[in-house]
This record gives structure tokens, C-alpha cells and sequence, in this order.
């Protein structure tokens, strides 16, 4: 059976300064959802982790209830465990469930998610909608070609939460999001490497400029292939 005790350990002597009650509900709900917590895993008692973590018994309590509030856990006078992965996913923002999953997963969810927006967006969008999505697109370019890359992240967000949007479907918006919250430092630190990468930028612009002509050209076929490209060629 797991024990995230030394894990837990190490966290706090890393980050010291950082909330403890925060860092140990990152962490176990981490522990959850990569699978090294299992379900039914009892955790040890408040007074037994105040003692190894040496910190205070609200500390925990407060961490306890946060995984409780969260779904991943139940508390009773028996004490506190894990519960099983499907109600884990009933009560977890999916935002928290994006983030604990591998590069390939997340990768699977993108191109299934993403291509079907885009396709969607061709069959359903407006043609002031269409000016919107180049507006943001005419943005991205005049960044890239003033160097200002710290304005690239956000408008490449703005560019696919705004093909979501598009689709008038509220479970793709709502995806959308949580990608995008999910992956947003992960995507800073690529456009900071992908500012050294000039051809990699430039494509990165023009494949944006086709996923946008299909979709304003209403081809949903087309829209959804360039997206897909898109998608696999930053991944």
C-alpha cells in the first residue's frame, strides 16, 4: 500500500513558505489521480500526520476537508479514504482531472475535443463571428512580428476558446476552458522556447490562418484536419 508520508514530507521542507494545508491537498490529489493513492486507501489519523508532517492538527483538518469538498475522499468516525474513480469524476472540476494525466492523454483529448470544435465552428459560425476569430488571428501576427511574445499565449488561447464558442455547444466551451486553464503554464514556457524557433512560430501563425479559412469557408472537413495538424505538430 502507497504511503504518501515521505512525499508529503519532502513537499513541505521544499516549499516552507507556501500554505501547508494547500500544498498537502495538491499533493495527495495528485497521489488520487495518478493511481498511487487506490481507492478504499485509509489515511493515517490527524494526530498521527501532525506528528510526522510536524505541523498543527487545523493544518490538516482543513486539507482533509478540501479532498472531502472535492470528491476525493469520505470521512466518518472510521476515518478518512479514498473513493472510487467514478465518483471522484462526478464531483472534480475537470480542469483538476486534466491536470493529473499524461502528456499522451491530454494529447488524445485535444485532437478528439479540438478537431470536432473546429468542425462544428465551420457549420455554425456567423460572419461577424468570423471577423471576430481573424481580428485575434491579425493580433497574433502583428506579435509575432514585433517580438512580443509574452502576447502570444494569450491570444493563441483566445483563438481556440473562441472556435469553442462558436460551436454553441456548452460541454465543448466548458472543455475548452479546462484545457486551456490546465495547460497554461505548460504553454508559456513553450512559446518562451518557441520565440528562439522562428520557423516553428511562423507555422505555428499559418496554421491558425487555414484552421480559420475552413471554418469561415463553412468546410467542416477541412476545418477539422488542419486542426488536428495543428494540434499534433505543437504537441
Amino acid at each position: 500500500m502507497p504511503n504518501p508520508m515521505n512525499q508529503l514530507q519532502n513537499l513541505l521542507d521544499i516549499h516552507p513558505q507556501k500554505n501547508m494545508s494547500d500544498m498537502i491537498y495538491e499533493k495527495i490529489s495528485k497521489l488520487i489521480q495518478a493511481g498511487e493513492l487506490p481507492e478504499g486507501y485509509t489515511f493515517p489519523s490527524e494526530t498521527v500526520l501532525c506528528e510526522q508532517l510536524s505541523i498543527g492538527r487545523s493544518t490538516i483538518r482543513e486539507a482533509y476537508k478540501a479532498l472531502e469538498l472535492s470528491g476525493y475522499v469520505t470521512r466518518t468516525k472510521r476515518g478518512t479514504t479514498v473513493n472510487s474513480y467514478s465518483l471522484i469524476l462526478e464531483s472534480t472540476p475537470l480542469k483538476a482531472v486534466l491536470s493529473g494525466t499524461t502528456h499522451e492523454d491530454f494529447l488524445e483529448f485535444r485532437l478528439m475535443l479540438e478537431g470536432q470544435a473546429a468542425a462544428l465552428a465551420a457549420e455554425r459560425i456567423k460572419p461577424e463571428e468570423a471577423k471576430h476569430l481573424q481580428q485575434i488571428q491579425d493580433d497574433l501576427v502583428l506579435a509575432r512580428q514585433n517580438g512580443n511574445y509574452d502576447m502570444i499565449p494569450p491570444l493563441d488561447r483566445n483563438f481556440h476558446e473562441a472556435i469553442a464558442t462558436y460551436t454553441r455547444n456548452p460541454l465543448m466551451i466548458t472543455s475548452m476552458a479546462a484545457i486551456a486553464e490546465a495547460c497554461e503554464t505548460e504553454t508559456r514556457e513553450s512559446f518562451s522556447k518557441l520565440s528562439a524557433l522562428a520557423d516553428t512560430l511562423n507555422q505555428m501563425v499559418r496554421m491558425h490562418q487555414e484552421i480559420l479559412d475552413a471554418i469561415r469557408n463553412q468546410s467542416p472537413g477541412e476545418a477539422m484536419t488542419n486542426m488536428l495538424n495543428h494540434i499534433a505538430g505543437i504537441a
